[in-house]
């Protein structure tokens, strides 16, 4: 910083002089730069949140614009208790509206398996090493356990349950107790359905105790009782009767899902239907009109003219004036409040919407005449002209398909506001680099003062030094 120690000689606050100079030549463009700083500070914050606000549109315009997904469908099931169903039903947009009356007859089950008395888990079943084999009845399930000599009914047990080919046997083993107590082998089966029938074989008749097909001249000592056997799930359409090896049914009604939870009532069947899907359509519209507002409410914030503060600071939006948000307002306005589609139906104004005095849409609260209010008239649209709400909004020149584009073209990564707020970003580099500049500048301003006032101070050191000395030598005198 140069000399340091100014008015050490003169006896003068020359220290203090050169920090009112350097603070009076720093504090104007000071002040003016940190106004320009600041101002691209909140430029880019109202950009961002500018662009924040604009893509919350996406998730209601990816319904509103997909012409698929305007003609979805919705399956609707009338269980008595929806916590615990009869069944459920899902539809793709394929699936054809209708109604139905359906009963759930028998649920899908795997086999069960159990084997006749062993004196313990302990007992020895097989003395030399074995195979066995278990498969599915229509052979597209199967695995081979190595059973080794000396294999007890727990070593089987576990050969089973640790095996990594298992498709889905459990075996577990079972201790009644009592006054004559016996162990059994179970193995139960998780792949369901009539043709999926659990076959246990081996190629040792020592193993036929634990197997449902034996090898040597005796029955095989694992039985399936009747009701213990693999089973279809049954259901009845229309008193059509469908089956499914699993408790789902798949396109049994086309384009349509039907999973069976338990048993119907005998003689009770559960009403069910499909079609359109009123519901996600109006939620999909509820949202939009909800991100359309918040997008709204942003540009109104950032462009509105607020007086000057008594400091005469700015008080208005960051973004007052600014001819991008001029024409991102008016490209929105011009698609909501168009025509739109080619049916009846071709305007927001007829599901219900218009315009507060802000410029957000707004469902009409008063009743338009026999049409009744902005939510009576949406619903009515949805009952009655639900293929005109889609050309509406996905049609090719839809609401939805218009906002979609400008969403993209302003707001996706590389969109217009993007490159706007990259503008602005290079502002503020420049701003960086000007301050550096400038805080070089005062450096050497600071330090050309220092020189001349060291001058200075010398001087008049030495002209005090004279003066002392002529003093003296007239006193002297």
């Amino acid at each position: 910083m140069g000399i340091s120690s100014l008015g050490i000689g003169s006896g003068l606050a020359l220290d203090d002089l050169v920090a009112q100079l350097v603070q009076a030549e720093r504090a104007p463009r000071e002040i003016a730069l940190k106004k320009r700083e600041d101002a691209t500070k909140v430029q880019i914050s109202a950009l961002g949140n500018l662009r924040s606000a604009m893509n919350e549109l996406r998730d209601p315009l990816r319904t509103l614009s997909d012409a698929d997904r305007m003609q979805g469908r919705a399956a609707k099931v009338e269980n008595p208790d929806e916590d615990n169903p009869f069944f459920t039903m899902e539809s793709s947009r394929s699936a054809a509206r209708g109604n139905y009356n359906i009963e759930v007859l028998d649920l899908a089950r795997g086999t069960r398996a159990q084997s006749g008395a062993f004196s313990s888990a302990d007992e020895t079943i097989t003395t030399s090493a074995s195979n066995l084999t278990f498969a599915t009845a229509d052979g597209e399930e199967s695995f081979t356990l190595a059973i080794k000599e000396n294999a007890s009914l727990a070593d089987i047990a576990a050969a089973v349950n640790n095996s990594k080919e298992n498709f889905g046997v459990a075996a577990s083993i079972i201790n009644t107790g009592g006054a004559n107590p016996e162990t059994r082998l179970v193995f139960t089966s998780s792949v369901t359905g009539a043709a999926k029938e659990l076959e246990v074989s081996n190629d040792n008749a020592e193993l036929d105790r634990v197997s449902t097909v034996a090898t040597g001249p005796d029955p095989a000592g694992m039985t399936v009782r009747a009701e213990d056997a693999a089973k279809d799930a049954r259901i009845s359409i229309d008193g059509i009767m469908a089956y499914s090896d699993t408790n789902r049914f798949e396109n049994v009604i086309a384009g349509t899902a039907i999973t069976v939870e338990r048993l119907t009532e005998e003689d009770k069947p559960i009403k069910a239907s499909v079609d359109f899907d009123k519901t996600g359509v109006k939620s999909a519209i509820e949202g939009f009109v909800t991100a359309y507002n918040k997008l709204i409410d942003r540009i109104n914030t950032e462009t509105r003219y607020r007086p000057p503060g008594e400091d005469g600071e700015n008080k208005s939006g960051a973004l007052i004036g600014d001819s991008l948000v001029r024409s991102i307002q008016g490209s929105f306005s011009a698609a909501v409040s168009g025509s739109s589609g080619d049916g009846e139906l071709n305007n927001l104004f007829q599901l219900g919407l218009t315009f507060d005095s802000n410029g957000k849409l707004e469902f009409s609260s008063e009743s338009f005449g026999s049409q009744g209010t902005g939510k009576e008239r949406l619903d009515r649209a949805l009952d009655e002209n639900f293929g005109d709400i889609s050309s509406l909004f996905a049609g090719p020149n839809g609401v939805g398909t218009q906002l979609e584009k400008l969403v993209e073209q302003y707001g996706q990564a590389g969109g217009l506001l993007q490159a706007r707020t990259q503008a602005v970003e290079i502002q503020q580099q420049g701003l960086r680099d000007e301050r550096e500049m400038f805080d070089r500048y005062i450096e050497s301003y600071e330090q050309i003062q220092r020189s001349r006032f060291a001058g200075l101070d010398k001087m008049i050191a030495n002209m005090q030094s004279s003066a002392n000395m002529m003093f003296a030598q007239m006193g002297m005198g």
